[in-house]
């Protein structure tokens, strides 16, 4: 389990590290990325092949493994240092929150969003004048 008590915040390069731990199948999304990019480009830009697994996961409908996902992002989010928190609110869940409805429905994974993230999304959604659907009960 990742959860430890007593332990150092998480580090960007820890963070890339744990994704690669977690999910068998992101190692290649970031492969492709390097490959591409380089791997200078700070965690924020780093951001985007985990937010490509994701969005890909979404699409396939795999419950089981968007469950993983959005529980990962609530452990970076409470146990990052203040660059992975930053990096999985404006790098990965307002990238979320943005993505073209006719590509991924919010609606369709916000069951999965615990209970910081989820909270970061309505702020940042009341801070935009936005409402995404899926986000608020009404």
């Amino acid at each position: 389990m990742l959860w430890k008590n007593n332990m150092e915040p998480i580090t960007g390069e820890r963070c890339i590290e744990l994704m690669k731990e977690q999910f068998p199948k992101f190692p290649s999304y970031w492969e492709a990325y390097i490959r591409e990019h380089g791997a200078d480009n700070g965690l924020h830009i780093q951001m985007i092949p985990f937010e490509e697994y994701t969005i890909d996961t979404i699409k396939s409908n795999d419950e089981a493994e968007m469950e993983k996902i959005f529980n990962f992002v609530e452990f970076l989010l409470c146990d990052g240092d203040d660059d992975v928190q930053t990096a999985i609110t404006t790098s990965y869940l307002e990238y979320l929150m943005s993505k073209d409805p006719d590509e991924i429905q919010f609606a369709s994974f916000v069951k999965y969003l615990r209970k910081n993230s989820k909270e970061y999304c309505r702020a940042w959604d009341k801070f935009t004048g936005v409402k995404t659907k899926g986000l608020w009960e009404d």
